[in-house]
């Protein structure tokens, strides 16, 4: 019996050894193949992040593949957009062995049917969890496949090369996957990688779906102005496209979206409800406030890498520094998202909630409340017993007020539960 902890709402995570091992790996790797043989998938990409434990699970869960005679297309140390790619472009369900931004210490999987569909981890607690006869059919095999040269035009095919300036940038790939592949990419442009007087800096997490930008005074850039920029860039090249944004994000998204004609459309915060969103919707952008930015031409998925690219474009066509671009969408003001440990948190939120009827509230992700001045978003985490927090409002002065208010207001229901 695996640790049934370890199945979350979107992937598959775990402390290594201790909850996740390569007896884990192989459990789960040849429950995912009895799924794939049941839908007629005979053959399943697997990528693994740079985590010390990825390529020691990465053996384990392919072993479980073959040994139920599904083939493996074996990638290597891909970012986790490289096996979407994968996914989407070949029409292949895959796999890829990672934690995400999770500490080094986790490890975890994220699987996918073909096209990047998300694939139910409750589906493969099932599997698992039942009786599992002894295989007597014939192994299967294992392939190394290259993949690079594909997704390198996938990429590179966002954009106009040759409207490209030359630019100094600082990049951290947090010592994860997207170094490598970045690298061979940026050799095709006229970039220079420099700590000193860059044009704008960006930071990845360790497998490469989310990215957060620095400009060029060191100073961070809330996602949800690059959302913003991104949404403007594409509504001008698509004409009234459909735009997915999450809850928790900054009003001056909807504002773009609507003033360059496009139609917003508000979701539940997490990859998989802004992804199905998006593909149900045919839109073509999704934004979260996390930094994670999903492209209908990346078979609706999110990439960190093509985000510095959409980037890239945005500032040699804007002519315009970051800072100064920030500044002209820098209307609203908010808090940095805050969390508190909460036993019971949706009877928690439905207490708070009973101090602001008359309001204009809505429950699609938690609670949110909105006025002309301000709007507040309350909402449980999809993993964890915490509430999560955000506030944005017109100015300091309203923003401060209502945190300090609605603090209080927290604290004291904190005591009452």
């Amino acid at each position: 019996m695996l640790n049934p902890s370890i199945f979350r709402a979107y992937d598959i995570r775990g402390i290594y050894p201790d909850e996740l091992n390569e007896k884990t790996a192989y459990q789960i790797g040849r429950a995912f193949a009895v799924y794939l043989k049941e839908n007629a998938s005979l053959k399943v990409v697997v990528g693994y992040d740079a985590r010390v434990s990825s390529p020691i699970l990465k053996r384990s869960f392919i072993e479980g593949i073959i040994n139920e005679g599904v083939n493996v297309w074996d990638i290597g140390l891909v970012t986790i957009d490289m096996v979407y790619f994968a996914s989407g472009y070949f029409h292949l369900p895959a796999a890829m062995i990672t934690a995400s931004h999770n500490p080094k210490e986790w490890n975890g999987f994220k699987l996918m049917k073909s096209n990047v569909d998300f694939f139910p981890t409750e589906d493969l607690e099932t599997i698992i969890n039942g009786k599992q006869e002894v295989s007597l059919q014939e192994k299967g095999a294992v392939m190394a496949e290259d993949i690079k040269n594909d997704y390198i035009k996938h990429v590179l095919g966002f954009i106009d090369m040759e409207a490209i300036r030359p630019m100094r940038i600082a990049i951290d790939t947090n010592s994860g996957a997207v170094g490598p592949i970045l690298k061979l990419i940026l050799e095709k442009l006229p970039l220079e990688i420099s700590a000193d007087h860059y044009h704008f800096g960006c930071v990845f997490d360790g497998d490469g779906d989310r990215i957060i930008f620095i400009d060029e005074k060191g100073e961070t850039v809330n996602p949800s102005i690059i959302g913003a920029l991104m949404a403007k860039y594409f509504l001008k090249r698509y004409p009234y496209g459909k735009i997915v944004y999450s809850v928790t994000i900054s009003k001056i998204v909807p504002d773009i979206i609507n003033i360059y004609g496009g139609e917003a459309i508000r979701e539940k915060v997490g990859r998989t409800f802004i992804k199905s969103r998006l593909k149900e919707a045919d839109g073509i952008l999704g934004i979260e406030a996390t930094g994670h930015y999903y492209f209908k031409k990346n078979f609706y998925a999110d990439s960190g890498i093509i985000s510095f690219f959409v980037l890239l474009d945005i500032l040699s066509n804007e002519k315009k520094s970051l800072s100064v671009l920030v500044s002209e969408f820098s209307k609203y003001v908010s808090i940095p998202e805050i969390n508190f440990k909460i036993t019971n948190p949706q009877e928690f939120i439905k207490k708070i909630a009973q101090n602001f009827e008359g309001y204009d509230i809505d429950w699609l992700d938690g609670l949110t409340v909105r006025t002309s001045d301000f709007w507040l978003n309350l909402r449980p985490s999809n993993t964890e017993p915490l509430v999560r927090l955000n506030i944005e409002a017109k100015d300091e002065l309203v923003l401060n007020r209502v945190k300090d208010d609605l603090m209080k207001l927290i604290e004291k229901e904190k005591v009452s539960l």
